[in-house]
């Protein structure tokens, strides 16, 4: 499936982003649907973290392994579920806080999965970007703890 790529500046420091950012645990305050996240193994910078929510009216279990370059990038790998695929979180301060740049190439498990995600791949697109995309979720939710 082709690349998805989304940016947004949060009025926040580089330091509180990146603590949200990759605190597997705070996704249930912030990423849509989510209902558990578990830190299956942790090894230096990168974690294993088995991830539930809800796409589509169904319950979806995926596993990723997070590698962190501290305050700079998150490079993520989804290795188990429905979708696959990698995931790069980067982060730079700008004069208005920091750019928040997430790219993202998934692609659906199987080849049932392939044809289903070419005939879904704009309803997916919509929910990663734009008003409604997990990074605009995550900047709210910074903004919000910085006017508290």
């Amino acid at each position: 499936m082709p690349r998805v790529e989304e940016s947004r500046v949060i009025k926040a420091s580089r330091a509180k982003v990146w603590e949200v950012a990759a605190n597997p645990e705070t996704m249930l305050k912030w990423w849509p649907g989510s209902k558990s996240v578990e830190i299956l193994s942790r090894e230096g910078n990168t974690m294993t973290v088995r991830g539930v929510g809800a796409a589509g009216g169904r319950e979806v279990t995926m596993t990723e392994k997070w590698t962190l370059h501290p305050q700079e990038k998150i490079e993520t790998e989804i290795f188990e579920g429905p979708i696959l695929g990698s995931s790069v979180q980067r982060f730079e301060e700008v004069p208005e806080g920091t750019r928040v740049v997430w790219s993202s190439d998934i692609r659906f498990k199987g080849v049932l999965g392939g044809i289903v995600g070419r005939l879904f791949w704009f309803k997916v697109k919509d929910s990663m970007t734009g008003e409604r995309s997990p990074l605009v979720n995550m900047g709210k939710y910074i903004e919000a703890q910085q006017s508290s």
